[in-house]
């Protein structure tokens, strides 16, 4: 099992083999850790947990790469394991998110506040790293904005059934009047596809409360909302069988945002644009943010 950790202070050798030592439940002499940067040749490469160190600039002080033999009983998830590690050497960790997005990480800290955050490496060789942003006030760095992260909730998975449906319909009438069945930019279907599917995860998610943060960025919503414009005019000019798929769709979904919404909307200056931008979510959902 391996874990890669950020601290953001500076840790003893001794310090952080005793918080693995407690972490992981073996004896301090089964722990061996070690600045990469320093002498290789005394260490215990039999030990049952290595840990190499390396110092870094910026908002962190220490990254961590830890290996845990196998035959080590307790091994759990890097989340936990992180989890434990901030209690037990009492500093903030960090430890990358699940998203493939690079600046993504979670942080814990020691008292077990849990929180995405963003981490920025400058080109520098070696970096200099920044704590850009939290979901979550985090006690120890009060000067860092608090924030949703729009990158890494666009990475998240929403399942988009009418979308999915969208496509399978128009696959199997192979959409006729020539129209090209590929996912090219420029393509009709291509064009639906992407628009249709950024209104229907904005609902679906609204549906679940904002799952799993239970608020939404008003860059993002806007976004959802633009998508919707651009469909109202794809479906009065796609090409048929596509604008009868469409427009079936389209009008599921907004029965759906409108079961979630009320009227009246929370941006100035949309007095032209359709009903969708007159409608809006209660409470909102990035109040705060």
């Amino acid at each position: 099992m391996n874990y890669n950790f950020f601290t953001i202070d500076h840790l003893s050798e001794s310090r952080i083999s005793d918080a693995l030592s407690s972490t992981l439940k073996v004896s301090q002499s089964s722990v061996d850790v070690a600045d990469v940067d320093g002498d290789q040749d005394h260490r215990n490469w039999e030990a049952l947990i290595l840990c190499d160190c390396t110092r870094a600039s910026g908002d962190v002080s220490l990254a961590l790469d830890i290996f845990v033999q196998e035959m080590v009983s307790e091994q759990p998830t890097e989340a936990n394991c992180a989890a434990l590690f901030a209690s037990a050497s009492g500093t903030v960790v960090l430890y990358p998110a699940e998203e493939r997005v690079p600046s993504a990480y979670w942080l814990v800290t020691p008292e077990g506040l849990v929180t995405r955050t963003r981490l920025l490496a400058s080109d520098d060789e070696p970096p200099v790293y920044s704590i850009d942003a939290v979901e979550a006030a985090v006690p120890q760095l009060p000067g860092v904005p608090v924030m949703l992260l729009p990158e890494i909730i666009r990475e998240q998975h929403v399942s988009v059934p009418l979308t999915t449906e969208l496509m399978s319909a128009a696959t199997q009438q192979r959409l006729a009047n020539g129209l090209v069945l590929a996912d090219e930019v420029g393509n009709p279907l291509y064009e639906a596809r992407v628009d249709l599917a950024e209104w229907e995860r904005m609902i679906r998610r609204m549906g679940t409360g904002w799952h799993p943060a239970g608020r939404y960025p008003k860059d993002l919503y806007q976004e959802a909302l633009r998508a919707r414009d651009r469909l109202e005019l794809r479906s009065s000019s796609a090409p048929e069988p596509l604008l009868l798929l469409l427009r079936r769709a389209v009008g599921e979904l907004d029965d759906e945002f409108r079961s979630h919404t009320e009227a009246g909307t929370p941006f100035t200056g949309v007095e032209e644009h359709g009903w969708w931008w007159h409608r809006r979510p209660v409470p909102l959902p990035w109040n705060g943010n």
